[in-house]
Parts: C-alpha cells; sequence; structure tokens
C-alpha cells in the first residue's frame, strides 16, 4: 500500500488532473476525482495521525476488524482515522466545509464511475472543487494549515 508522502502526491497530482477535466468540460469524471483526492488526502491524514510508515492492506494485519477500518472508501469513517475530526466533525470549526462537500455526494463517490445519468454538472463541480481547495478554509488548506497531512 501506500505512505504518507505517496498519498499527499497523489491528491495533489490528481488535482492536477481534475483541472485538465474542467478546463474541457468533462464534470463527471472531474467529481469522480475530486472524491478521489479526498480520499487520497485523508488517508495521507491517517498515516500521519497514526504514525503509519504504510497504510494498512489486507495483507499487513490478520485482523479483520482492523483492516475494515482502513480498506473504504467511506469519507466519514476516513475523517475518524485521520485525526481530523476537530476541524471537520460536528462541532469542529470548519464544520460547514466538511458538510458542503458531503452534501454533494449523497452516496459514496466510488458510485460515480457507474452513473450514466450524472448529475455533476459544471456549477456541482466548481462547489465541490472549491470545498476541497478555496483558501484558507477548504478542506486541504485547513489540513495543510493544522498539520493533518
Amino acid at each position: 500500500m501506500a505512505t504518507h508522502t505517496d498519498f499527499k502526491k497523489l491528491a495533489l497530482e490528481r488535482l492536477k488532473t481534475v483541472d485538465v477535466l474542467m478546463s474541457v468540460g468533462e464534470w463527471w469524471v472531474a467529481a469522480y476525482m475530486l472524491g478521489f483526492v479526498l480520499e487520497c488526502v485523508l488517508k495521507a491524514g491517517a498515516c500521519k495521525a497514526l504514525c503509519l510508515e504504510i497504510y494498512p492492506a489486507p495483507q499487513t494485519t490478520k485482523e479483520k476488524k482492523i483492516t475494515s477500518y482502513f480498506l473504504t472508501h467511506d469519507f466519514d469513517m476516513l475523517l475518524v482515522i485521520s485525526g481530523a475530526s476537530d476541524i471537520f466533525g460536528l462541532s469542529g470549526s470548519a464544520a460547514a466545509t466538511w458538510s458542503g462537500f458531503m452534501q454533494e455526494y449523497q452516496e459514496s463517490y466510488t458510485r460515480i464511475r457507474y452513473d450514466l445519468k450524472s448529475q455533476y454538472d459544471e456549477a456541482k463541480v466548481k462547489r465541490i472543487y472549491s470545498f476541497l481547495t478555496r483558501e484558507p478554509d477548504g478542506i486541504i488548506p485547513l489540513m495543510e494549515n493544522k498539520n493533518k497531512w
């Protein structure tokens, strides 16, 4: 599996991909990639918060309960293991940012892959992008400023 640095680099590289996708109007794919970016950000945060050299993979632990916490695409579960609940949780200072991002994904972002009738238009994707990247209160800038990833 990947390291903290791998996840951080992957998140930043996929943001560049999103910029390209948005520039050519590929809103559905951009929406999917933004979900993937958030997953990478949170997994990098988990590595940092838990002092893990490598993010746990099925081969690294025989304890299924532990594995199930890590092998997920669920943003809320990843938020908890990333140690960023104090920022984005219900009582966190940036709960509105997290809530705004999550409202755009009514179900798991991975299901977007199979959605032939995409609900992700330009306006929605730009809102998602903003919740993730805007300075100073986007998810990524806050994670960076709070030294969470």
